[in-house]
């Protein structure tokens, strides 16, 4: 069942996204996503909750645009910082966060890279995160946690931040 639904759901992105209807087109497609679906199934749904796995999805589309707009603002941030508008002021912070899964450690470890003025350099065994910033400001931002809170919603069962 797991296997048929990420099918269905495959084939109508694929449809919708490529727009072509001709056979060749729609064979190539329907074994695309058969080969894609046979690969990721287990992913997708995991073990036949449909739901969270779902809600998942849609918290992590959310999510994006987030992370989005944080790069924004981080890059004019750095841009000012280099241009000499604000001091450059590096430091390197260390914490534990609140996660439950080995995703929500690479995503948070991930988001934190892509935004500029900060780098993840480590996660600790014991999960600690190592991360150097380019001035307090910076480092004050990945320390509040709204990214771990909003990636914690994704994991799934807590508020979205």
């Amino acid at each position: 069942m797991r296997f048929i639904v990420t099918w269905i759901v495959l084939a109508a992105l694929w449809i919708g996204l490529s727009g072509y209807f001709d056979p060749v087109h729609l064979v190539f497609g329907a074994l695309s996503v058969t080969l894609v679906s046979a690969l990721s199934y287990r992913h997708l749904i995991g073990d036949g909750a449909v739901r969270p796995k779902f809600v998942s999805l849609v918290r992590l589309a959310l999510y994006l645009p987030w992370l989005l707009w944080a790069i924004a603002l981080a890059n004019v941030d750095v841009m000012l910082r280099v241009l000499g508008f604000r001091d450059i002021d590096p430091c390197v912070i260390r914490f534990k966060p609140d996660l439950r899964t080995e995703f929500g450690h690479v995503a948070l470890a991930n988001s934190i890279t892509l935004t500029p003025g900060t780098v993840t350099v480590e996660i600790e065994p014991d999960g600690t995160f190592v991360v150097h910033a380019i001035s307090r400001e910076a480092a004050e931002g990945v320390l509040n946690q709204v990214m771990e809170r909003k990636i914690q919603a994704i994991e799934g069962g807590r508020a979205h931040a």
